[in-house]
């Protein structure tokens, strides 16, 4: 999304990198820049540095770099748009009107509209919990365990019984009945035409988006007769169920070590009372696509801690598949009796809870223990059954689970290795829909990234980068070479054409505001590039020898691809001798940039 250039640079005018990010960690002086401990990765050590100067950041354990909107993206785990207007409300700067076309502009001004209609629909329901009318949601969330540190936490409230109280309530306010049915608030039947409060007589729990904003409601009925026990919003322009998880706006910290995925609200709330508040709720549905990438914004870790019963059971495995091949690591805790957590974590306290994570099973493990549920082990016949379907899936697996899942398979079913073994050798193997090593391997270290790996010819480029940015004349000597010769690197090269644009008309570069309009990856790259705070006594010396640099490089392939492609056998003497003759030339023109 495009947003015009005067007024993001008002937007990074008004919020300060330095005081933005004192709000989340402390920093001191250290040279001339600011140091403190990362608040993505997390460390002893402090590795994150600020520089005021240039109003950017980078962090040398963690590679994480850009300009205060990068920065908010990074520790809220929000996207460029939603950190865009994160900024600007923390500023008390409006949104742009120019920043897109007519059509986009309404849509803006509809999902303002809708969100202010949740919010005010989210305290009406609050305030009538606490009010006369409130007196039965009060006694269901008591008896439910559920304190009043929850309810203000978590915003929940009460819908009252009658068909028109919210919706005489927000008409009074402004909006239409029109506008309250497009966020969910209303139904309207069809025949009829008339509108009235989609939630009533019911406890209410919002449900709110990772940026802040109640987007939906999920409406808990007090007793069970004849009702669903939930009813959830529907997909609106502000909501949809497969897109978020409740619970998540609670995950500030960049710290967080993994996330506890379960079924409901009341589980998500029974465990944050108990001391476990990594929790998150898939909002009544199968966990989605969707979600798993929501999660990996935040963790690499996944505890799977849905309900102990038959359904519940079902849907882990289900969850489990869809997880992995998002490349995030999986556990699944095991609840005895069929217990929900919210029960669990009840009765038993936050410790039981934490034994039951300490053992949680891994993927693999989880899958063949549902695999024996379906088998009476106690009979033989069931018994070889169940081996025989297990040796299937274990042989389908890597040496080394292998090796650990035949082990536990002989215990449980009292089989030798050796005969588990040979039944899984003569098993056609089990074709499974998890992620290829080297992802899991990347979601492990995801929270911990090694420095992007540089040739020769991108440490040239980075350095070209440095240069440019530290004097005009060497801006225009890279510039009369060509930028897009001298920079394979998109980012790099965005960053260089705004460079050298601000050179041509007169102006000093804004260098945030050129960061702030690179993609993540390439304002990464660009500030692990100019993170140097040491000019150079003699830049365009240095440009030159940069440009030297780059052109033997590209000489240097040039000359690998002729030798790669003489060595085909489909090479005519006639093109061998012209290959042979340029790659002659090639070597000369390298020799004399020695």
């Amino acid at each position: 999304m495009a947003y015009p250039d005067s007024w993001l640079n008002e937007l990074l005018s008004k919020n300060d990198i330095v005081t933005v990010v004192s709000s989340y960690i402390e920093l001191k002086p250290k040279g001339r820049r600011l140091w403190g401990l990362c608040p993505v990765h997390g460390e002893k050590t402090a590795s994150f540095s600020v520089s005021p100067e240039r109003q950017l950041y980078y962090c040398f354990g963690c590679h994480i770099g850009g300009s205060v909107i990068q920065f908010i993206m990074d520790v809220e785990h929000l996207t460029f748009p939603e950190a865009v207007e994160f900024l600007a409300n923390r500023a008390g700067i409006a949104m742009p009107e120019e920043a897109n076309d007519a059509a986009m502009q309404r849509e803006r001004a509809r999902r303002e509209r809708l969100a202010e209609a949740c919010k005010l629909a989210a305290r009406f329901y609050m305030e009538t919990l606490l009010g006369d009318e409130g007196a039965s949601g009060r006694a269901y969330l008591k008896k439910r365990g559920i304190t009043s540190e929850s309810v203000k936490r978590f915003g929940i409230g009460y819908a009252p019984s009658g068909w028109e109280s919210l919706k005489n309530y927000l008409t009074e306010k402004g909006f239409s009945p029109e506008e309250l049915v497009e966020a969910g608030l209303l139904v309207k039947n069809e025949q009829s035409g008339r509108t009235y409060d989609a939630y009533r007589g019911r406890v209410i729990f919002p449900i709110v988006a990772a940026n802040g904003r109640v987007v939906g409601f999920g409406a808990r009925v007090l007793n069970n007769e004849d009702k669903p026990k939930y009813i959830n919003t529907g997909d609106t322009l502000l909501y949809n169920k497969r897109n978020n998880l409740y619970g998540l706006n609670l995950q500030k910290s960049g710290k967080l070590p993994d996330l506890v995925m379960v079924e409901g609200y009341t589980d998500v709330i029974g465990l944050c009372e108990a001391g476990v508040t990594n929790a998150v709720a898939s909002l009544g549905t199968a966990l989605t696509q969707q979600q798993a990438r929501l999660l990996k914004r935040y963790v690499s870790t996944v505890y799977i801690a849905y309900d102990g019963d038959a359904a519940g059971q079902n849907a882990t495995i289900r969850g489990l598949d869809i997880l992995s091949a998002e490349g995030l690591i999986v556990r699944v805790i095991v609840f005895p009796n069929e217990q929900d957590p919210d029960e669990f974590v009840r009765q038993n306290g936050k410790d039981a809870f934490d034994r039951l994570k300490e053992n949680a099973l891994s993927l693999n493990a989880f899958k063949l223990e549902a695999m024996a549920r379906s088998y009476a082990l106690e009979r033989e016949d069931e018994r070889e059954r169940y081996a025989a379907e297990a040796c299937r899936f274990i042989a389908s697996l890597s040496p080394l689970e292998q090796e650990r899942y035949y082990q536990q398979l002989s215990f449980k079913t009292g089989y030798s290795l050796e005969t588990l073994k040979a039944q899984g050798e003569s098993a056609r193997p089990m074709r499974q829909p998890q992620p290829a090593g080297p992802r899991r391997e990347w979601a492990r270290k995801a929270q911990t990234r090694a420095a992007p790996r540089e040739d020769e010819r991108s440490r040239a480029e980075s350095a070209l980068l440095f240069h440019m940015m530290q004097s005009r004349d060497a801006a225009a000597l890279v510039s009369k070479e060509g930028l897009e010769q001298q920079f394979l690197d998109e980012g790099f090269r965005k960053f260089a054409e705004g460079l050298a644009q601000a050179y041509a008309r007169g102006e000093t570069p804004n260098v945030p505001l050129l960061i702030a309009g690179l993609d993540k990856a390439g304002a990464e790259r660009v500030s692990a590039a100019v993170r140097d705070e040491a000019a150079c006594e003699e830049p365009e010396k240095a440009v030159r020898d940069c440009l030297c640099r780059i052109e033997q490089c590209d000489l240097a392939q040039q000359i690998e691809a002729m030798k790669k492609r003489l060595t085909e056998p489909a090479v005519s003497p006639e093109q061998r001798a012209e290959l042979l003759r340029e790659m002659q030339n090639l070597n000369l023109r390298m020799r004399g940039l020695r």
